[in-house]
């Protein structure tokens, strides 16, 4: 497995100059997001993370949606979701605001559980049912979605505020307190598809 590389924060621009002037001039061109194409292609992964807890400096604890990186839930914040094990040996996801302080936190981020499909089955986020700034527990193959609020992601976006990920935990090691993980994002603004490649929606 290779990992990614984080790539720079900067915010999204999902179609061309010319495009975002005409849209600007009107609400309705604004508010029909399906004619500003995606430009960015999904991101599918899988890694090994330590439980927040414990972990050792600096070791890869957490999600960053829109790079699609595994990273150190530190204070730089650069991530959407931190992955822990309680006492009881179960696995908990941890937004962002749940790891930092309110004032510490840079963005919301929302989470619901997929009781229904696989990981492979679900092919598109949901666009609500999301549960903001919430911890969850889970079990292992069970499928959890993201909803990232992220501004230095989307802030200038026409086509939304928010991106997407799924995420399931294919094993948990207690002793070594390591958790492998499978995920995809769709780091483009308002996409809510997982499908490989440029999304269309």
């Amino acid at each position: 497995m290779t990992r990614p590389t984080l790539r720079p924060r900067l915010s999204i621009f999902a179609c061309a100059a010319a495009v975002c002037a005409v849209a600007a001039l009107s609400a309705a061109a604004c508010g029909n997001f399906t004619g500003v194409p995606a430009s960015l292609p999904t991101i599918s992964d899988t890694g090994t993370v330590f439980a927040l807890n414990g972990a050792p400096p600096g070791a890869p604890t957490a999600l960053h949606v829109f790079s699609g990186a595994l990273t150190s839930a530190d204070a730089n914040f650069i991530f959407d979701v931190a992955f822990d094990i309680d006492p009881s040996g179960t696995i908990v996801v941890l937004p962002q605001r749940a790891v930092a302080s309110g004032l510490a936190a840079t963005h919301t981020v929302s989470l619901q559980k997929d009781t229904v499909n696989s990981f492979d089955q679900l092919t598109r986020a949901p666009a609500n049912g999301y549960r903001a700034d919430t911890a969850m527990t889970i079990k292992p193959n069970q499928v959890i979605l993201v909803q990232s609020a992220d501004a230095n992601a989307c802030g200038v976006s026409l086509t939304g505020t928010t991106i997407y990920a799924k995420i399931v935990i294919t094993a948990v090691d207690k002793a070594a307190r390591q958790l492998a993980v499978k995920y995809t994002t769709d780091p483009n603004c308002g996409f809510r598809s997982f499908a490989t490649g440029i999304p269309k929606d």
